[in-house]
Formats: C-alpha cells, sequence, structure tokens
C-alpha cells in the first residue's frame, strides 16, 4: 500500500481494524472454542459469523470512501476496472480459495465435523502446496508440523487449567449465583447486552481472546441463558467485542505487531487506528440492537 501511495496513517489503520472480522468468520478457533464450551452448535455459529463479518467490512468500506472524498488522507490515482485482470488473477486464486470452501461448505452440508473439515483441509494444503505449487518442502513440511505442535499444546495447556478452573466455579457456585442475580435485574435484554459487551470490551484490552472465552464463558454463559439471551447472538456479540482488544491499547498484540512493520511509534500506530474503531464499534451497536442480523441465516439454514 506504501508502495501504491497510500497514506501510512490509513494503512496502518485499516491493516489492523480490518483483523477483527477475522475471528468471526469461518473457520474461526474463537466460534469453535465458544461452541464447544456454551453446547452451541459450530456450524450454526460459523453461519452466524458470516452477515455481521460482512456487515463490519461495509463499514470499514464506507468510513474509507469517507476519508477519500474529503480528501483526509492521501490515496493513489484510481486505476481504470479490468474485467481481464479480474479474471487473470481470480484464475490464480482458485484453488487456494477452494479450502474455505471445503471447511464451511463440508461443516453446513453436515458432511464433516469441524475437527474432520480441518484435516481434510490440511490435507487439502498439503497436495496444494507440495504437489501442484511445489513450494513446500519436506524442511518447510517439518517446521510447519513444529509450530503446530507448539501452538497446539500451548492451547490445549490452557484449556486444560480453564477447564478446572471453570470446574472449581461450579463447584463454589459462582456461575449459578451470578445467573440468579442477572435473572433478577429488572432491565430489559438489550441494556443487558450492552452491558456484557462493555465487560468484554475492558476483557479484551488485557487478555487474548481465545484465553478470555475460555475463562469466562463457563461464567457467563449461565448468566446470559438466565436473562433469556440467544446463545448464538451472545456468542457472536461476545467474541467480536473481545476481538475488539487486539486493536486497543495497552496490550492490543495488532498494535505491536503494527509497530514492527510500519516502523512507527506506538502512539502514532494507535492514532492511526482511532479512526476507525467507529465503524467496529457501530457494527457492535447495530448487532446488539437487530439480533436477527445474527440468527436470520443460521435459521434459514436450518440450524
Amino acid at each position: 500500500m506504501k508502495e501504491r501511495g497510500y497514506d501510512l496513517g490509513y494503512s496502518t489503520g485499516i491493516t489492523a481494524a480490518s483483523s477483527v472480522i477475522g475471528p468471526i468468520l469461518p473457520p474461526s478457533i474463537a466460534l469453535v472454542v465458544y461452541g464447544w464450551l456454551a453446547n452451541v452448535s459450530i456450524g450454526a455459529l460459523f453461519m452466524a459469523g458470516l452477515v455481521p463479518g460482512i456487515l463490519m467490512a461495509l463499514m470499514l468500506m464506507g468510513l474509507t470512501v469517507a476519508l477519500a472524498a474529503t480528501n483526509r488522507v492521501a490515496m493513489p490515482a484510481p486505476t481504470p476496472f479490468l474485467a481481464s485482470e479480474v479474471l487473470r488473477t481470480g484464475r490464480r486464486a482458485i484453488l487456494p480459495l477452494v479450502m474455505p470452501a471445503i471447511i464451511v461448505g463440508g461443516i453446513w452440508s453436515g458432511f464433516f465435523s469441524p475437527t474432520e473439515a480441518g484435516a481434510v483441509a490440511s490435507l487439502y494444503a498439503l497436495v496444494l502446496g507440495g504437489l501442484i505449487y511445489r513450494d513446500l518442502g519436506l524442511i518447510d513440511l517439518y517446521r510447519a508440523f513444529r509450530r503446530t505442535l507448539m501452538f497446539s499444546t500451548a492451547i490445549l495447556l490452557i484449556i486444560a487449567v480453564s477447564s478446572f478452573y471453570g470446574w472449581l466455579l461450579v463447584r463454589i457456585g459462582i456461575p449459578q449465583a451470578l445467573a440468579g442475580e442477572v435473572a433478577g435485574l429488572e432491565v430489559s435484554t438489550l441494556v443487558l447486552l450492552l452491558g456484557f459487551a462493555l465487560f468484554f470490551l475492558l476483557i479484551g484490552c488485557f487478555m487474548s481472546v481465545i484465553e478470555s472465552i475460555l475463562i469466562f464463558t463457563p461464567i457467563v454463559v449461565p448468566a446470559a441463558l438466565a436473562a433469556g439471551l440467544d446463545p448464538l447472538h451472545f456468542g457472536i456479540v461476545m467474541v467480536i467485542t473481545l476481538s475488539v482488544g487486539v486493536v486497543t491499547p495497552p496490550f492490543g498484540t495488532v498494535l505491536f505487531l503494527m509497530v514492527g512493520i510500519t516502523r512507527l511509534r506506538y502512539g502514532q500506530v494507535v492514532m492511526s487506528v482511532l479512526p476507525f474503531l467507529v465503524p467496529i464499534f457501530a457494527t457492535i451497536v447495530i448487532l446488539i440492537a437487530f439480533p436477527a442480523l445474527v440468527t436470520w441465516l443460521p435459521a434459514r439454514l436450518g440450524y
């Protein structure tokens, strides 16, 4: 983007902010973990995340158009649309794009479980990289397996500790007590969900998404169910609001990554991201106010 002439601040902000979309679009590890802990269909969660993900992308596009129209940031000269260029680049992208189609299509059709879909997609990636593109050698494969093993071990350790923590909380009776307190509140579900969203936004500033879901799902989901909230809708709002933490100080991981990539100071990166938080927060408010945006597609597909 820098080479094309885009403003560095804009490039930093839109790149960081758009990373929030990833955890709500399938295949999402965050949604898989939430579905497992909350006993919610992972296929339904995948379908429920599509409309919110598209909505957030459109909101970020809208801000980009507004910035370009008001000349607030430097933009490169527009290039003419060429269908031939789209077809040329599109042909190269067909085979890689089959991978998410395998995962989402397999789970949606019921042909694969989420675990099986991941295994089949991994096998497809090996065939694609090793036999078709021929850019995946044995050393690369070994390194990939090694990184996967280290990442999986860390996740399994976190799951083991958080499972014990959840069991301990249940034995003490904290989720049941919280559910009783929330059920007794004389507030609308809209106000209650806004309260949960603010809590998750705060938690996301200090903890990563997966760890937060592992720790807080066993506590807050019983309370949400007792208050009459839809666990599908609640899960999408929870994952989105926690994901915002990757681009908010003081411990936003994406902010630190952007510092290393752009060589800007931390404060400059934060200031670049701030305008793009507006469409993200607007998306969260819209999803809270209109639950059907989350639940419509899974219902239409029979979940």
